[in-house]
């Protein structure tokens, strides 16, 4: 193995209008509005409507809420390594050599999102913009969030 074979994948030019974007990243980076839909969608409470500390034998409550947005959580992840692996597979088709690898995505879709477009940038040198929408779910998320926990707090407190 000589030393040009150790230095970093070279890229030859793509012809123009070769794809930066592909149906299977946008997936991954609007996927989390699903999650804050659902949130949004789904009644927040302390504890289940039916609960009662002083019953004997003391049940816990069940939360099928939280049930439902825990299987949510995971479905969503499973879908983003997915969609990972099939956005790999269009970037070499497309003619990318060695894209940012799916399997980052196992650490958690941001990574993935991030580390495939600073890749694509430098190959090409454009292919940013989904860590700036990504970004902008994340807030919309944060901020869902941050309101239905305040919302919850003020009916506890108030």
């Amino acid at each position: 193995m000589g030393p040009a074979e150790l230095g970093p994948p070279v890229q030859q030019p793509l012809p123009e209008g070769t794809p930066v974007y592909t149906a299977s990243l946008w997936a991954i980076v609007f996927l989390p509005l699903l999650a804050t839909a659902v949130l949004l969608s789904m009644p927040l409470r302390l504890f289940p409507a039916d609960f009662d500390p002083t019953a004997e034998p003391f049940v816990p409550p069940v939360d099928l809420s939280g049930l439902v947005r825990n299987l949510l959580s995971v479905a969503i992840y499973a879908a983003s390594v997915g969609l990972a692996f099939a956005d790999r597979r269009a970037l070499e088709r497309a003619g990318y050599v060695r894209p940012f690898h799916w399997a980052w995505s196992f650490l958690s879709p941001p990574v993935y999102i991030v580390g495939r477009s600073i890749i694509v940038q430098r190959r090409i040198g454009r292919g940013l913009t989904p860590i700036w929408v990504w970004l902008g779910v994340a807030v919309i998320g944060l901020v869902a969030t941050l309101s239905r926990t305040a919302e919850l707090f003020s009916s506890v407190l108030g």
